[in-house]
């Protein structure tokens, strides 16, 4: 913490106006401890002694400028300096969330300014009055300075310096893009508007939207109310001219405007965190130290194996690969070809160093990453169910494998178990009131016991005396027995205590003989001392009876002992009602802490004893045990509420967490949580600045991918892009992936290749291990192909032989896709009949096209044969769909039929390759080969004879009329 002094006349101003004051009365609603104006900003603000914590955020990439950040006791108010230099504007309050907590942990300023004050607009600052921008900015530089400057991390060399400027420009142009994506699309007009599933009103956090017009957003597509820039969410679902849209936050039901218009926004998120994680390696401030060693040098430290054991049988490079993984000190890549594996090496991985060895590797905290919800998901199940796995995400956009894990369903399912918990506490104390009234009551009856205890004593006294009167040479032989008893009690007891000195001294050597001799002497005194006393006891007994018998008659000892008799009575009444409070108080304590036990007695002295301890553990307990019932019923209420209190101890003792790579930083539960160990799958699909947002965050990270896969931008879109991106280092950053640039670059034990694969049949796995893999890629086991179409896993089915009319592609509507869509109605047609008659015969299948608008068609077709259309929906999609799946049976078409060989985008061959691999059983390829294999681009054109020719010689070439006709087509 640095604390910045202002001058003596050191006020701050804050620029609202009035519609500032009516925004944050709104947003009131939906977060009750904000303040309801800015007037009350400033007064707290003000009142503050010894300082107002702030921290400066990093520049506004639109204008370059940074902004402060200001914490009241409950909420934080964004301010942007003025242009003049002479105050701030109130950019917007926010309630106090856990990152802000996080936050001024690390560290923060303390603004001891004179004062606060507001103004309505720039106008009113004038001449003389400062901002203390500069001041601040200055302070705050020194401070992140001096943190870097305690960081063990070396220190930053020009050309990582370098790569993470080029970085930082690559993110400027993804979101330039974005940006200009988004403001070139019409908003979209809705006509009605209401909550998904609730009922009209209270805030909501997900709306449908009624489109009007022609069009309707994409799905997925990012969307504000227009005129509403806190009323921004995301396109979850499509239903006809209903999109459903999940917001940031929940809205008020009455401050949604009923009609109004969606416009496409883009998400500001993705390129806060990557500058985020760029400003966290400028500023040495990475769980690991050597991260920009390793990715811009390629240096690593040495790597060995970790002698652990998988819990599953792995195969050498699988087993190679887990055992590297647990001794990676940076940074090392797992290359998984399709069906290699890659998720049960994933899922061992995080078992291992999860659970640790119990000697030299402690258990650790690993995060399980990638880009896209489902391939994230996909690994959850892999996961031994002895882990603590927490999913973090937004329960619109995780799938159904990844729910399960969910933070909000597990917070859900613990409060339900707090809540039984607490619950059965609470009936254990429901009745303390009671015990405490019965306690009250106990006390008052035992005293009177007590009282009447005394009472009996005296009788008893009074009745002694009066024998002792009246009994004579009786009294006298008593008195005289009772002295020699006394006598031999004592004579006894000294013996007893030399008996047992002489057996200890017996115990030291050279003493034992003495020891056995003197004890011997010793104990047969005791015996005849012990007879003695029993016979003179035996004496003092009838002397005692023929003392009573004596003096039975006495007057003085008739009337002392009726006397007695009426205490007693009085003592046996004042028993059993001590004793009835007793049980009842006994009672209403419960079974949470047993009190002491109350024999049921007439002996005065137990009696005595049984209750007066019973009403000092009552005394003593009952207000410990009515505090843990308040404590008890304060619980309940705090769980009863809202669950997100929950996620911190969740985050706390998971052992995997599992997020998206922008989703470990921009969700507030894992605001600044660090990980031991980061496992980023389908690396390959995954740009350098989105890997290093979580990559900063854990001490070492794997790897998992394949190269070979879909890059993060394809090079038709990198073309595009390229006309505003004229330096080559950002094109290269941009056209590649970050496993693509260190697969070559990284020492050779840090890449470990997985080369088998368990998926495909051979024969769609040959031409993918040929083509794809330098012929590494090998098939594990046989199996036999059962299907009854076709003969071979492998088919291609031509279209070239149908009239040219029938054959080609049909361009799309404007907004089918953002390459121009294709679809191709002859090979929906085929596509649509094998779906149906895989579906028929319960096996796995998916169709997989190229373009959006094909998809579409599709989709249209299948569903009017089959119905079941969200299981249609799910198994229709393009190739980025499915990347990371797989099923029994794929379907894939082409759609480019044409005479000019134009293939479009299908040009960037890793697409062929997603698709193929997805096949576990039968691959069915459907496409116009004169078009294909004639096509323009060299590189496709390659592909494509070499796919015919390995269809022809181990697969299947059938024609698209007669597979058409077999099925029942028309």
């Amino acid at each position: 913490m640095r604390s910045v002094q202002l001058p003596l006349n050191g006020v701050i101003h804050l620029v609202a106006s009035a519609e500032d004051d009516h925004r944050l009365r709104e947003k009131t609603r939906n977060h009750p401890g904000l303040p309801l104006s800015v007037a009350q900003v400033v007064a707290e603000l003000s009142a503050s002694r010894g300082g107002v914590p702030a921290t400066v955020d990093e520049p506004n990439r639109r204008n370059g400028r940074r902004t402060l950040l200001v914490y009241g006791t409950a909420w934080s108010v964004r301010l942007e300096p003025t242009h003049s230099g002479r105050g701030y504007k109130v950019r917007w309050v926010d309630p106090l969330r856990i990152r802000d907590h996080h936050r001024l942990a690390r560290h923060f300023l303390s603004l001891c300014a004179i004062g606060w004050r507001h103004v309505d607009s720039l106008h009113e600052l004038r001449e003389g009055v400062h901002s203390f921008w500069p001041q601040i900015e200055q302070q705050w530089e020194r401070l992140v300075r001096s943190q870097a400057d305690a960081s063990t991390a070396p220190a930053l060399p020009p050309h990582h310096a370098a790569f993470l400027d080029t970085v930082e420009q690559v993110v400027d142009a993804g979101e330039r893009v974005a940006v200009a994506a988004a403001s070139g699309e019409r908003p979209y007009p809705y006509r009605d508007v209401a909550p998904v599933g609730e009922q009209r009103q209270g805030t909501h956090a997900v709306y449908g939207f009624t489109i009007g017009g022609t069009g309707v957003p994409e799905e997925g597509a990012f969307v504000q109310v227009k005129g509403y820039d806190e009323h921004r969410g995301q396109v979850v679902r499509l239903d006809g001219r209903v999109a459903t849209v999940r917001f940031d936050e929940a809205v008020d039901w009455k401050l949604l405007p009923k009609t109004g218009e969606l416009e496409t926004t883009t998400s500001t998120v993705v390129f806060k965190k990557q500058r985020e994680a760029i400003t966290a390696l400028r500023d040495r401030l990475t769980r690991n130290p050597h991260l920009l060693t390793a990715l811009v040098d390629a240096r690593t430290r040495p790597l060995g194996e970790a002698p652990d054991t998988p819990t599953e049988d792995l195969d050498p490079d699988q087993l190679r690969a887990f055992r590297r993984a647990l001794a990676v000190e940076d940074l090392m890549l797992v290359l998984g070809p399709p069906g290699t594996g890659k998720t049960r090496v994933i899922s061992q991985v995080a078992h291992a160093a999860a659970r640790g060895d119990g000697w030299t590797r402690p258990p650790q905290r690993v995060l399980v990453t990638s880009h896209s919800n489902r391939a994230v998901d996909n690994i959850l199940p892999r996961l031994s169910p002895d882990l603590v796995v927490v999913r973090v995400g937004n329960a619109g956009t995780v799938t159904e494998e990844g729910r399960p894990y969910l933070l909000d369903e597990q917070a859900r399912q613990l409060r339900g178990q707090v809540l039984a918990g607490v619950d059965r506490g609470l009936r254990e104390f429901a009745d303390l009131e009671i015990a405490q009234k019965w306690t009250d009551e106990l006390a008052d009856r035992v005293h009177a016991l007590l009282a009447v205890y005394a009472r009996v004593d005296e009788a008893h006294a009074g009745v002694a005396a009066a024998r002792r009167d009246a009994g004579g040479p009786a009294q006298a032989r008593v008195d005289g027995l009772e002295a020699v008893l006394a006598d031999l009690d004592r004579r006894s007891a000294r013996v007893h205590r030399a008996g047992e000195r002489v057996t200890r001294v017996g115990r030291i050597p050279l003493l034992g003989w003495w020891a056995r001799w003197r004890g011997a002497a010793l104990w047969s005194q005791a015996r005849q001392l012990d007879a003695a006393r029993h016979g003179h006891g035996e004496e003092l007994r009838h002397a005692r009876q023929h003392l009573e018998a004596v003096t039975e008659h006495a007057p003085a000892v008739r009337h002392a002992g009726s006397v007695l008799a009426q205490w007693w009575e009085q003592a046996e009444k004042a028993r059993e009602s001590a004793f009835l409070a007793a049980h009842a108080s006994r009672a209403a304590i419960g079974g949470s802490e047993p009190p002491p036990v109350v024999r049921d007695t007439t002996d005065p002295v137990a009696v005595r004893h049984d209750l007066t301890a019973l009403v000092s553990w009552l005394r003593a307990r009952l207000p410990l045990l009515q505090a843990r019932a308040r404590l008890l019923a304060d619980w309940h209420r705090e769980v009863s509420g809202a669950t997100t209190q929950l996620h911190p101890e969740l985050i706390r003792y998971a052992h995997v967490v599992a997020a998206t790579t922008i989703g470990t930083a921009s969700r507030p539960e894992l605001s600044d949580v660090g990980f031991d160990l980061a496992i980023v799958d389908e690396a390959g699909q995954i740009g350098t600045a989105d890997l290093l947002v979580p990559l900063v965050r854990a001490r070492r990270a794997v790897l998992v991918g394949d190269q070979q896969q879909l890059p993060p931008f394809l090079d038709s879109e990198v073309e595009t892009w390229g006309r505003d991106v004229g330096d080559p280092r950002i094109r290269a950053l941009l056209a590649q992936s970050a496993l693509e640039h260190l697969v070559d670059r990284l020492p050779q034990v840090n890449v470990v290749p997985l080369t088998w694969q368990r998926r495909m049949p051979a024969v769609i796995a040959e031409f993918s291990s040929r083509v794809f893999y330098g012929g590494r890629l090998r098939t594990a086991g046989t199996r036999v192909h059962d299907d009854s179409l076709f003969g071979s896993p492998l088919v291609f089915v031509d279209t070239a032989r149908l009239p040219a009319q029938q054959r080609r592609e049909r361009p799309a509507g404007r907004r089918e896709h953002r390459q121009n869509g294709y679809h191709n109605p002859a090979e929906s047609l085929l596509l649509s009949r094998l779906a149906a008659h895989y579906d028929a015969t319960g096996r796995e299948w998916a169709v997989i096209v190229p373009y959006s608008a094909q998809v579409k068609a599709v989709t249209a077709a299948i569903v009017e044969l089959i119905g079941k259309e969200a299981h249609v929906r799910l198994n229709v999609g393009s190739v980025d769909s499915f990347q990371g799946g797989e099923r029994q049976v794929v379907l894939y078409g082409f759609t480019r039929s044409n005479p000019d060989g134009n293939v479009g985008f299908l040009r960037e061959l890793r697409r062929a390759n997603v698709a193929f691999t997805r096949a576990k059983e039968q691959l069915v390829l459907v496409g116009d080969l004169d078009t294909l294999t004639m096509a323009r681009d060299a590189g496709f054109r390659d592909l494509a004879r070499a796919l015919r020719d390995h269809v022809a010689t181990a697969g299947e070439i059938r024609q698209y009329a007669e597979v058409l006709n077999r099925i029942g087509g028309r």
